[in-house]
């Protein structure tokens, strides 16, 4: 006994569980003396006390003291153990968890007992709540994530997937839970399906090895392609058992969002580049035509002096022509930047296209047989004849090139089209139809063919696919198309041929094609009158006053704006027409204008640049202006407008 007592000693002593042992009327008869830290009182002045009178009862939670005494009370009456879970709060304030089993026991003499030992599992308890949050918690975020997420086994099935993978991509869990992963790299594009493989074989398997799948597509259940982003990791659950744990990302809208911002870029970039060459081309074409204006004129002028017998009307003869040529670059140059002259009226399509045709037919004769589907009951357009027969000819021209000797055809046609039917993916540039009817004419060709990346440069200036070939070519027609308001269609492909569909909107006005306008020749109209020259290049002042004092007019020369001015406020009453050019230094044409009218009102002057027209005299507009040249021209052309202004009088209202 006295061993027995002792050993009991001992494990009370060492216990870490509570212990409490109640006679049947509820009093305590023992305490552990763990005990302590419930009460503020020794443990023998507890002895012999029930819960309520030894203070236990209020660091008992309230909660749960109703259901200790009823587990008590079972006990006693029924002989059975009973267990229960209750709160405790310790001296320190803190509220612990326990584990209690209360068991009956009767002693020697009789007396009923109910033993009870209570076991601290706050830290379970709060591990378990832990868990259970946890998994709480990872449940919430896997079904409200729009991403997809899925874990794989070691044996490679799906073994989960959340609700968003539906959403996403179509499949159920049904489709999905228990197959093979490896499987679904089949849904994955066939473009991307050999690297995400590779990348997943590749893997250890080993937790905690991560995985980084680059952008891939993958294939939805109605078909289409999803693009998806994807990270895995492998993890050991609680139970030992390895998965992986993959979370894929729908980027499909990031992808759209990233072409459309790289393709607005480049059309950025090209506009851009497009602006840039076109203020150097209308810059070096001004500059040009103040070089070309004194050698065509004085080429003709030449011409008009020379017996028809001279050995050297050869060599000016081709001083003349070679002039011209350059004009006629320089005006490719300005239709490049969109400040080509302009004359606009109501074109036929087909008649002009039929026109044109005919005129290159020699030079394609034996290369390529023209055909024709030209309507004749389509709407006019709005253009300048001279520019749209420009864009006709390097069109034809590059079908004649495309085509093997001889072994070719070429098909003209012309006709109507909505602009809600213009396929956009095919037009040039950044270009938006607007509403309405369009007029196009096509040419097309069955020779070689161009691939994706010569159509991305054939509207550059100076490319060329010719071992010879320079120039502006193609980039000259995109000016002058763009010019009219039109857009230009390309559709290629290598072996199989190209065309160009080139529209315009349709007109309201009926179509003509007006006969030349007739000039004088150089010295058949003579005239007594002045005319001022105010011109600050030097060929040009020289070939003017030449060509204006062969029919007897007088000249005053003037370098600048500013000497102009003064000039014709000497001799105002005198001076009959001005010859005013529209860039020089100090006072410029617009200012040097604007003085002369203020010295007289009724002035007549004519404008003189090498820029377009509606580039050059669009200031002058609501000013009066009386007539307009342009760079380089021909003494006739110009001298038969002097006489229009010196002939028509001084009435200002004429």
């Amino acid at each position: 006994m006295r061993d027995a007592e002792v050993r009991y000693g001992a494990l009370i002593g060492n216990s870490s569980d509570l212990i409490f042992e109640f006679d049947s009327n509820g009093r305590l008869v023992f305490l552990s003396p763990n005990c302590s830290s419930l009460v503020s009182r020794p443990l023998d002045e507890v002895l012999g006390k029930t819960v309520e009178e030894s203070g236990i009862l209020e660091s008992l939670h309230p909660e749960d003291r109703e259901p200790l005494f009823e587990a008590f009370r079972h006990v006693i009456k029924t002989e059975e153990e009973a267990r229960n879970r209750f709160r405790l709060c310790g001296l320190d304030g803190s509220w612990r968890c326990f584990e209690g089993v209360s068991t009956f026991c009767r002693q020697v003499e009789g007396s009923r007992r109910v033993l009870s030992i209570c076991r601290d599992v706050t830290e379970v308890v709060q591990a378990r709540q832990d868990h259970q949050e946890s998994e709480e918690l990872y449940r919430i975020v896997t079904d409200v994530s729009r991403d997809m997420i899925i874990e794989i086994d070691t044996a490679g099935r799906l073994a989960f997937a959340n609700r968003s993978v539906e959403e996403i991509t179509g499949y159920g869990k049904s489709d999905l839970i228990g197959k093979e992963y490896i499987s679904f790299f089949d849904l994955v594009h066939p473009n991307d399906r050999e690297r995400i493989v590779r990348q997943y074989e590749e893997q250890s398997g080993e937790p905690g090895d991560t995985v980084h799948y680059p952008p891939y597509r993958f294939r939805h259940k109605d078909g289409s392609w999803i693009w998806f982003s994807t990270i895995g990791t492998w993890y050991e659950k609680a139970s030992g058992e390895i998965r992986m744990l993959e979370v894929s990302r729908d980027i499909s809208r990031e992808i759209e969002r990233e072409a459309e911002r790289i393709e607005t870029a480049r059309q950025m970039l090209e506009r851009q580049k497009l602006e840039s060459l076109g203020v150097m081309a209308g810059g070096i074409t001004h500059d040009f035509n103040n070089l070309l204006t004194p050698i065509l004129g004085d080429a003709q002028l030449a011409l008009l002096d020379l017996p028809p017998d001279s050995p050297v009307r050869p060599h000016v003869a081709q001083i003349h022509h070679a002039a011209k040529r350059a004009a006629a670059l320089t005006r490719q140059m300005l239709a490049y930047s969109g400040q080509s002259p302009v004359s606009i009226e109501p074109v036929s399509v087909s008649r002009l296209v039929e026109e044109m045709g005919q005129l290159l037919e020699g030079t394609i004769s034996g290369k390529a047989a023209l055909i024709y589907d030209l309507p004749d009951d389509l709407p006019a357009v709005e253009g300048d004849i001279a520019q749209l027969s420009q864009v006709l000819m390097n069109l034809i021209t590059n079908a004649t090139e495309a085509i093997r000797e001889g072994a070719g055809r070429i098909t003209l046609r012309a006709g109507t089209v909505e602009a809600e039917k213009i396929d956009r993916s095919r037009v040039i540039g950044d270009c938006e139809p607007i509403p309405g009817r369009y007029v196009f004419f096509e040419v097309v060709d069955d020779g070689c063919g161009m691939d994706a990346e010569t159509q991305s440069k054939i509207f550059d200036p100076f490319f060329t696919t010719k071992f010879t070939g320079r120039g502006l070519g193609l980039a000259a027609v995109v000016g002058i198309v763009r010019s009219h308001g039109g857009m230009i269609e390309i559709d290629s492909e290598v072996g199989r041929g190209t065309r160009f569909r080139v529209l315009f909107p349709a007109a309201q006005q009926i179509a003509v094609f007006p006969t030349p306008e007739e000039t004088l020749p150089v010295e058949q109209w003579h005239a007594s009158s002045t005319v001022l020259v105010v011109d600050d290049d030097e060929g040009v002042r020289n070939l003017l006053a030449e060509t204006l004092r062969r029919v007897g007019l007088t000249v005053l020369l003037a370098s600048d704006g500013r000497e102009g001015v003064d000039l014709f406020r000497l001799h105002a009453d005198e001076i009959r027409a001005v010859v005013l050019d529209r860039t020089m230094p100090d006072i410029g044409g617009e200012d040097a204008f604007d003085e002369i009218r203020r010295i007289r009102p009724d002035a007549r002057i004519m404008l003189i640049s090498g820029y377009s027209e509606e580039r050059a005299a669009w200031h002058f507009i609501d000013k009066g202006l009386d007539a307009f040249m342009h760079k380089p021209f021909e003494p006739a052309v110009f001298l038969e407008k002097i006489r229009r202004i010196i002939d028509r009088g001084w009435d200002p209202n004429a």
